[in-house]
């Protein structure tokens, strides 16, 4: 049976269940790469940080097994929008007809400063789905706390904690300010069913970042696997 976004969220916290996930395998990224090279010199794929997922792993054994095309598999050490904004700007990057060395420079450039803060209400998620990373040191700690946390070289890190949700958005925006300046960013906002609390956070940020354009999305089932209800964050690529 499928569920849509909003169902899986309010099943995780009604039914309490807890979901699981997989990356695609070998064969799955064999028959895609096999049927892009039809049309397609050069193949750039770029996937979910190798610390967080075996998809990469994945890929780099379909583009073991088809030697003969041109495959260029990229660990982005990111998630979520912060993956999204390296594949949409790599797109863009195609579509103004750059070669492929030029896109890969690029690339490379925007995962080496990508970043990606949020929030979240607890920890559980993390923890049960192995994907903590270093915020292992607040586990134990955070009784009602929330968790502000960064995604930083395909790693979370514990950043800040704060007593109440309003008071994590305010940190939050307060970070995000001090990390930036004033220098030229594109960024994404996240959410996971949290759309006042997402508003928030773009009310407060707006006056502090020099972004043209700031893209909102809602966290799917797969981040949300390991994130919960509730989560927050923003992605940011420098430009």
């Amino acid at each position: 049976m499928d569920i849509d976004t909003e169902q899986f969220y309010r099943r995780q916290v009604e039914r309490n269940e807890y979901s699981r996930t997989s990356q695609p395998t070998p064969a799955e990224f064999f028959s895609i790469y096999s049927e892009l090279s039809i049309s397609c010199s050069s193949i750039i794929s770029i996937h979910l940080s190798s610390d967080l997922s075996g998809t990469c792993q994945s890929a780099r054994m379909a583009k073991d097994m088809l030697s003969g095309l041109d495959i260029e598999v990229v660990d982005s050490r990111m998630a979520s929008r912060g993956l999204g904004l390296i594949a949409l700007e790599a797109a863009r990057a195609v579509a103004e007809d750059k070669t492929k060395s030029e896109i890969i420079s690029a690339v490379k450039h925007m995962i080496s400063g990508a970043e990606l803060f949020f929030i979240v209400d607890n920890l559980d998620y993390l923890a049960r789905g192995g994907r903590i990373g270093k915020a292992q040191a607040f586990l134990g700690t955070l009784l009602n706390i929330k968790p502000i946390l960064f995604l930083k070289d395909g790693v979370v890190h514990p950043l800040e904690k704060a007593m109440v949700r309003t008071s994590a958005i305010d940190k939050l925006a307060q970070i995000i300010g001090e990390e930036t300046g004033k220098s030229r960013i594109k960024c994404a906002l996240v959410h996971g069913m949290d759309p006042d609390g997402v508003k928030q956070l773009h009310q407060k940020i707006m006056p502090l970042l020099d972004c043209d354009e700031i893209v909102f999305s809602t966290l799917g089932a797969v981040i949300g696997t390991h994130t919960g209800l509730g989560a927050l964050g923003i992605a940011i690529i420098p430009e």
